[in-house]
């Protein structure tokens, strides 16, 4: 029986390696009814927080920098909240990712 996780990766080329690498530019924070767009260091800083407000069992306010400004989140294990990771566009610069959700 061979190892497929091995043969996977002897398969690939070093450009085919190189165009995995994925950065994250952005997040996307669905919050009730709202949806922010924050860059990545507000972004995990409100996964951080997130994280250990869930693994606590306790609500609590946790401020959340966005790119329309300054909002307070009430985050709980009872209060839906999703975030999304927003790599870089296709064939497109992080420039121009950023530009196009605004926070450029």
């Amino acid at each position: 029986m061979t190892d497929t996780r091995a043969a996977a990766t002897e398969a690939l080329t070093e450009s085919e390696i190189a165009g995995l690498s994925a950065k994250t530019v952005a997040h996307v924070i669905h919050y009730r009814r709202k949806t922010y767009v924050t860059k990545p260091s507000e972004g995990y800083a409100l996964l951080k927080r997130v994280r250990t407000l869930l693994r606590d069992g306790t609500t609590d306010l946790v401020p959340l920098v966005h790119r329309d400004g300054f909002v307070w989140l009430a985050i709980g294990p009872s209060i839906p909240i999703s975030i999304d990771e927003i790599e870089t566009d296709p064939g497109h610069s992080e420039k121009h990712t950023l530009k196009r959700l605004g926070l450029d």
